[in-house]
């Protein structure tokens, strides 16, 4: 059946290498629609690429990267803009959520004033007005104590509450489509439940998570991406590809899960140690590995599901 939503992000084979002494593939060939409503979470271990296809959509990397392909924004070729017409998006329409338990925030700056910023830049809200809003936003995060805590500095603050003072300040331009980069990473089981509950609560909020914690990501997520080694290699609505998981990868990471008993695969190792890998990404660790799966694969398209395996050619 046809997505009748609206297209607000089209990500067209996507890559990302960084060129030099040693030379990294670090995404390759991803192509991704985010649709108004839409809660996507792109999920992998560490090193899989997850992090460096947000950066490079916003065009936020280092001028060392090469980045291919094509990215739009409600049909807006966001690679072809200019930097001021880019600072339009960046807060206003698209807004980023960086990784590392809340310290993305500046430590100079009160934290009211910090989510109040996003709306004086890109709504042309007074001081004052923008302040008092940022403090009905933090009530929405049941910080406690909001008109207080806001005049704090960030260091005030706990890991798990500057999170959650992050995600009000992503949302607090309005920004129609919000990135999350590693929003659990670095807190403790209480945190990242308080984390998913501030995410749960921004109804109708058109969400992209990276994330290794695949719990958090089925808390938060109405579908889901999973990479392996730079490659995309499932895509499914969350409980779909939780019930049902096609990809080999993903069968063995969701067999990995404490609550499925820990059941790793012999040899297992890091994603970003099979990058350079020829063919499949997999191919080496997988127990169902044949003579075909010395080429690439494509993305298959079973059901609801895409997967890269030629199981499924």
């Amino acid at each position: 059946m046809d997505d009748m939503r609206e297209t607000l992000l089209r990500v067209e084979d996507l890559s990302v290498s960084f060129e030099g002494k040693n030379f990294v593939q670090a995404v390759e060939h991803v192509s991704l629609e985010v649709h108004s409503g839409d809660r996507l979470c792109i999920i992998g271990e560490t090193g899989s690429g997850k992090s460096i296809l947000l950066l490079a959509i916003l065009r936020l990397l280092s001028p060392t990267a090469k980045v291919t392909g094509g990215v739009s924004y409600r049909g807006r070729d966001l690679f072809a803009m200019t930097e001021k017409q880019l600072d339009a998006i960046r807060g206003g329409r698209i807004s980023y959520v960086p990784q590392g338990s809340g310290n993305g925030m500046n430590p100079l700056l009160k934290v009211g004033f910090q989510v109040a910023e996003p709306m004086i830049a890109h709504r042309g809200m007074k001081r004052k007005a923008a302040e008092e809003r940022a403090v009905e936003l933090l009530k929405r995060f049941h910080l406690g104590r909001e008109e207080t805590i806001a005049r704090q500095y960030p260091f005030t603050y706990s890991g798990g509450m500057r999170q959650r003072a992050l995600i009000a300040m992503g949302i607090s331009a309005g920004a129609e489509l919000l990135f999350a980069d590693e929003p659990t990473k670095g807190l403790d089981e209480t945190r990242v439940r308080l984390t998913a509950e501030a995410f749960n609560a921004l109804e109708g909020q058109t969400l992209v998570c990276v994330t290794h914690d695949l719990s958090f990501a089925r808390s938060v997520s109405s579908r889901v991406c999973v990479m392996y080694a730079a490659n995309q290699v499932e895509e499914a609505e969350t409980e779909e590809l939780f019930r049902n998981p096609l990809h080999p990868y993903t069968r063995d990471m969701l067999a990995a899960m404490p609550e499925n008993g820990l059941r790793f695969r012999p040899g297992y190792a890091p994603a970003h140690n099979d990058t350079g890998t020829a063919g499949c990404k997999y191919r080496l660790r997988c127990g169902r590995c044949s003579e075909k799966c010395r080429e690439t694969p494509p993305l298959f398209r079973i059901g609801g599901h895409q997967v890269r395996c030629w199981q499924y050619e």
